[in-house]
């Protein structure tokens, strides 16, 4: 009798054993792989090109804004800081790519342009001017800007560099 008891506190010993470690490890899961718990990722790499004096891969601290990292690069006189967030947080792989001063600001009408027109637009390649085309044939015209951030590719972000050079 006693050695069956025995037993069963043996076995349920091991079940909450197990229950333990299983517990153990999703906590170490869920917190010690979350970048802000991760003592390794205390710096970004971030990738700066266009008109800069110094282009190139800069490793910045986690919270980093653009004006950060353009401070070292060191912007040209020909570089349009406008069209920039400069108050954007800053992520580990981003690449700010700085464009220069139009001298006089092309518009480029977003219902009529080709594709190779519409790749003269800040941060629009090929491929994405190709899909707004496509939408603008199967859709209809755009009526306002916000319409673009129906295309695959295009953010919120892209919208704000591309604004000053639209019209409809």
């Amino acid at each position: 009798m006693i050695n069956k008891l025995l037993s069963s506190l043996s076995q349920y010993t091991n079940y909450l054993l197990l229950l333990i470690m299983f517990i153990f490890t999703v906590y170490l899961l869920i917190f010690f792989d979350m970048p802000e718990y991760n003592s390794e990722r205390k710096t970004i790499k971030v990738y700066v090109c266009g008109e800069v004096e110094n282009p190139g891969v800069y490793e910045l601290a986690v919270g980093s804004r653009v004006q950060d990292v353009l401070i070292l690069a060191k912007p040209k006189g020909t570089a349009d800081l406008e069209s920039i967030n400069l108050a954007k947080k800053l992520r580990d792989e981003d690449m700010i790519k700085v464009y220069p001063i139009k001298s006089a600001k092309i518009k480029i009408n977003i219902n009529t342009s080709t594709v190779e027109e519409l790749t003269k637009l800040p941060g629009i390649s090929r491929k994405t001017a190709y899909k707004i085309v496509q939408y603008r044939e199967k859709y209809g015209n755009f009526t306002n800007i916000n319409e673009l951030l129906r295309i695959e590719g295009i953010t919120v972000e892209d919208l704000e560099e591309i604004s000053k050079y639209v019209e409809f």
